[in-house]
C-alpha cells in the first residue's frame, strides 16, 4: 500500500494508455515483452499469433504506460476469425492517449501496412513510429519509412529482439503521457489472468509444432487449475486444458500419430509453464471439436 500512494502522489506524474499497433509478424508481442522486461505475449514466425488485446505495464518514478498489444492487420480471405481479430483492433484503439505504430524496415510497404495507416492517421492522438528490426542488416525499406517520420511525434529504431533502444520508445511515450494517477500498483506487470497466460503459452507451442494451416482452426481453453501432490507427497500444480478446433481432420492432426503430436506440444509447454512458476507441473491436454469457438473471440 505504502508503494501505490508514492506512485500516485508524485507531483507531475504521468499515465496513459499506449497501442501498439502493426502488421502481422512486425514483432509487436517481442516488442511488448522487451518493453514489460518479462514474457507476457506469446511469440510465434505465424501471423495471427496474437488474437487478444491485453495490457502490458511499465511503471517508472515519474509516470506509467499501460502498452495495449493488438492484433496484427493483415490482407487474407474474409472469415469470422478475421473479422473479429481486426474488431479488437479498432476497439482497442478507443480511448488510448498515444499510437505505438511498429514497422519492419526489412519488408516492402504493403496492402497490410497501408490498412494500418489508414487507421493510424485519423488518430488525433500523439503517434510514434518504431522501426523494429534494427538488428538485422537487409533494412531495404528504412528509408522509406524514415520519410514518413514527419508524420508522427517521434520516430525510434531499436531492436525488440536484443533490446537495443527499447527504453527510447518509453521515454518518447513518457513526453507525450497526460498527468494522473497510476491505473495499476507499482510492479504489477500485466492484467492478464494465470488461466489466460497458460492457455496462451500452450498455444504458443502448438503454432510451433503444427504445419501452417492447424493453428488458424484451433484455440486453447484452460478448465481447471488445482494444487495437488505427487504419490510421493510433493507439491503438484495439476493443469488441464483443452485444444479446441473446428473439424475432426485437425483434431487428429493435432494428437498425431498415436498422440505422439500432441505429447510434444504438451511437453514443450510444461517445461516452460514449470520454470516460468518455479513448480512441477501436471499438464493434461485434451483436443476436442468446438466449430463454434471463433464466435467467442469478441
Amino acid at each position: 500500500m505504502i508503494e501505490w500512494r508514492l506512485v500516485n502522489s508524485a507531483s507531475g506524474f504521468k499515465c496513459g494508455f499506449a497501442a501498439l499497433l502493426g502488421r502481422t509478424n512486425v514483432g509487436k508481442s517481442t516488442l511488448l515483452n522487451a518493453l514489460v522486461g518479462t514474457k507476457i505475449a506469446i511469440v510465434t514466425p505465424k501471423p495471427q499469433t496474437t488474437r487478444d488485446t491485453f495490457h502490458g505495464i511499465v511503471t517508472r518514478p515519474e509516470g506509467q504506460i499501460v502498452f495495449v498489444d493488438t492484433p496484427g492487420i493483415f490482407k487474407t480471405q474474409p472469415s469470422r476469425l478475421v473479422q473479429n481479430l481486426h474488431h479488437k483492433v479498432r476497439d482497442a484503439l478507443e480511448g488510448i492517449d498515444i499510437v505505438v505504430h511498429v514497422v519492419d524496415p526489412t519488408r516492402s510497404i504493403g496492402p497490410e501496412d497501408q490498412r494500418v495507416n489508414g487507421m493510424v492517421s485519423p488518430i488525433a492522438k500523439p503517434k510514434i513510429l518504431v522501426l523494429n528490426k534494427s538488428d538485422l542488416p537487409e533494412r531495404y525499406f528504412r528509408d522509406a519509412w524514415i520519410e514518413r517520420g514527419a508524420n508522427y511525434a517521434s520516430v525510434v529504431e531499436l531492436s525488440a529482439l536484443t533490446g537495443k533502444n527499447v527504453g527510447l520508445v518509453i521515454d518518447a511515450i513518457l513526453c507525450h503521457l497526460p498527468v494522473g494517477p497510476a491505473q495499476y500498483p507499482d510492479g504489477q506487470v500485466t492484467n492478464v489472468t494465470n488461466e489466460f497466460w497458460i492457455a496462451e503459452l500452450v498455444r504458443e507451442k502448438l503454432y510451433l509444432r503444427t504445419s501452417q494451416e492447424v493453428p488458424y482452426t484451433a484455440s486453447v481453453q484452460v478448465e481447471q487449475v488445482e494444487d495437488r501432490k505427487e504419490r510421493s507427497g510433493k507439491p503438484l500444480l495439476y493443469i488441464k486444458a483443452a485444444i479446441l478446433t473446428t473439424d475432426d481432420r485437425h483434431q487428429r492432426m493435432l494428437i498425431g500419430q498415436g498422440g505422439k503430436k500432441i505429447k510434444e506440444i504438451g511437453s514443450a509447454a510444461r517445461k516452460e509453464l514449470e520454470v516460468a512458476m518455479n513448480r512441477k507441473i501436471f499438464l493434461d491436454l485434451d483436443v476436442l471439436v468446438d466449430e463454434q469457438w471463433t464466435e467467442r473471440l469478441r
